[in-house]
């Protein structure tokens, strides 16, 4: 838990995820691991060192949810990680260093929160920023509602109460008439208009800065998606939307990447025939698999004008 943002990666975390999405592929998928530095970053099991927090050059910051975490994936699967290898590998670009301060259940306004907080952005930055999904989710208060009742004199009184044990169980003794469920209420976790008003103060602060914003649409279609993609548009900031940008390449997966491409088919089988969408994504269509955050990567840096 945490006072600002709402909730932040358990330090020292080490968890082993067999399954996320659905059961029947539960013992077909391969496992995936959360590892988590002393602060709450999230690092490579095989790498203790982690993300490169303090080091110096050029960064590429993340500002994401679920999908930029790398939910479902290794570490070094995830496509900010996948981005960093492949652009440190070309001689004729200069080296990068991660900075992913994406969590899962995020939304723009605690990407707007992070922005003041943790990320400096310097000049030459690259700035990948993935919100829009978990915006446009319904709940009975706004995620600027629940920052005021957090951080209200009541709001902490309340939060130190509840990481009391004993306040706990006598809480949960007593009986109280509920809230409106979540399918009753039209409100969202961050309404269209701020979301808009979110990402234009992202946009805007990352190129003030003289950074270099970059839009990832994920699993973010409707209103929320064509609102990402017209304010992105309006600033001239590139907008990539998956999986829609995964569609050209489907007839080449199979040889772009071999490897990966049998595991999913052996995983799926015929299943890959009637939805194809499998190839890139875990069966909640929604999440990247490693195919899809691969391919990411390769697609941002084959097609963007930065890269060119």
């Amino acid at each position: 838990p945490d006072l600002r943002y709402g909730y932040i990666l358990k330090p020292n975390l080490q968890l082993n995820v067999s399954n996320y999405s659905s059961p029947v592929f539960k013992d077909k998928l391969s496992s995936w691991a959360i590892v988590s530095d002393s602060i709450g970053n999230r690092i490579s099991l095989k790498s203790p060192k982690g993300q490169d927090f303090e080091a110096d050059g050029r960064v590429l910051h993340v500002l994401g949810d679920s999908t930029s975490f790398g939910w479902g994936v290794n570490f070094k699967e995830s496509y900010p990680q996948m981005f960093k290898e492949k652009i440190n590998q070309s001689k004729k670009k200069s080296k990068l260093i991660v900075k992913n301060y994406s969590t899962p259940g995020f939304t723009s306004y605690q990407g707007r929160l992070l922005l003041g907080d943790k990320v400096k952005v310097k000049k030459d930055d690259i700035v990948l920023v993935s919100f829009g999904a978990n915006d446009a989710y319904p709940s009975i208060k706004s995620d600027q509602k629940y920052f005021q009742l957090r951080n209200s004199l009541l709001g902490k009184i309340s939060w130190s109460l509840n990481r009391l044990k004993l306040y706990k169980w006598l809480k949960s003794i007593f009986l109280y008439f509920p809230e409106h469920t979540i399918s009753e209420t039209k409100n969202r976790r961050v309404s269209l208009e701020e979301y808009k008003k979110n990402l234009k103060f992202i946009f805007s602060s990352i190129l003030k800065e003289g950074g270099t914003p970059i839009f990832i649409n994920i699993c973010n279609d409707g209103e929320y998606g064509i609102a990402a993609e017209n304010e992105a548009k309006a600033l001239d900031i590139s907008f990539y939307n998956f999986p829609e940008n995964f569609k050209p390449y489907l007839s080449k997966i199979h040889y772009l990447y071999p490897e990966k491409f049998v595991n999913y088919f052996e995983a799926y089988g015929k299943i890959l025939e009637k939805e194809n969408q499998l190839i890139f994504l875990f069966p909640d269509l929604c999440h990247p698999n490693s195919i899809g955050h691969e391919l990411i990567a390769d697609i941002i840096i084959l097609e963007d004008k930065l890269f060119q």
